[in-house]
């Protein structure tokens, strides 16, 4: 892209520099070959031949040399449209994902903290992890998918109002274009705009309260995080079917291959292939209190 809107900026200069010059290269051999053709003595009537042939010759060159000159500059004002176009679609982008940032640490931080990670980042925090690869998606039918449906979370809360409906249609602060920008900086996940406009507010996530209940958090993190997209555990929010059910985890072996311990459990979540070389489920870099308590949860599921 970057390398067409080079090209098309040299040929841009290129015609408006030939515009220029042509009017110039004209009129400098017409007062040559005058010159040439008439000598210094000549009456005016001679030297401006109004009503001539060819003082006629001459206003018509000139015209034609203006159509030229505009048709050039049309050409040239065409050749740039377009880059011009998508530079200030991504300089428009750019304001949305910063009035979305300004939207998210105003109204989102305190439950989904500065990284978007909630309760992944901070166990305190009650919200869900809204930074995830899945909401990144780069596929095009994908990201329209999840725009809709960040949408309308945003717009209706869910979860029995432990999300709350933050559209104006619902009594909420945020108009749909509001929204929008939120929906933006989420899907692209641009982070560092979150953490740049929390730096310059001093607006900071919760510190982290020790882990007093282990199984408590691990069951908040296993059944409402990134497991619940890939596994079921009976009676809780995690219906993933993309996975074995974790039912019953604790008396069989982890991945068909690993005694149930902790310390295997922590090794399987951490990096499945370190005990099952090749093995599809992706690894992830969890703090280890937290490693600990999903665990110490999954011990329970006998």
């Amino acid at each position: 892209m970057e390398h067409e809107s080079g090209g098309a900026g040299f040929l841009t200069v290129a015609v408006v520099v030939i515009a220029l010059v042509l009017p110039g290269l004209v009129l400098l051999e017409m007062w040559r070959s005058r010159r040439v053709a008439l000598a210094d003595d000549a009456p005016d009537t001679v030297l401006d031949p109004v009503l001539s042939g060819a003082g006629m010759s001459r206003k018509i060159l000139l015209v034609m040399v203006v159509l030229i000159e505009a048709m050039l500059l049309f050409l040239a004002y065409g050749a740039n449209e377009p880059f011009r176009q998508a530079s200030a679609r991504e300089r428009q982008k750019e304001f949305a994902i910063e009035a979305g940032a300004h939207t998210y640490v105003q109204y989102c931080v305190s439950c989904h903290g500065v990284s978007g990670k909630g309760y992944l980042e901070n166990i305190g925090l009650v919200g869900k992890p809204v930074n995830t690869s899945a909401l990144q998606a780069t596929d095009p039918d994908e990201r329209k998918v999840n725009a809709k449906m960040i949408y309308q979370t945003v717009q209706n809360g869910r979860n029995n109002g432990a999300m709350p409906a933050w559209g104006v249609e619902n009594a909420g602060p945020l108009n749909y274009q509001m929204i929008n920008e939120l929906v933006l900086m989420i899907t692209e996940g641009r982070w560092d705009a979150v953490e740049s406009v929390a730096k310059s507010q001093g607006v900071q996530s919760p510190t982290e309260a020790p882990i007093t209940d282990p199984v408590a958090a691990g069951k908040l993190i296993v059944t409402q995080g990134a497991c619940a997209s890939c596994h079921a555990v009976a009676g809780t929010a995690a219906k993933g079917a993309v996975g074995p059910a974790l039912d019953g985890i604790a008396g069989r072996k982890i991945g068909g291959v690993a005694d149930f311990t902790a310390a295997n459990m922590k090794k399987w979540v951490a990096n499945p292939s370190s005990l099952k070389p090749g093995s599809s489920m992706p690894g992830y870099a969890l703090k280890e209190s937290y490693l600990d308590a999903i665990a110490a949860y999954l011990a329970t599921l006998k």
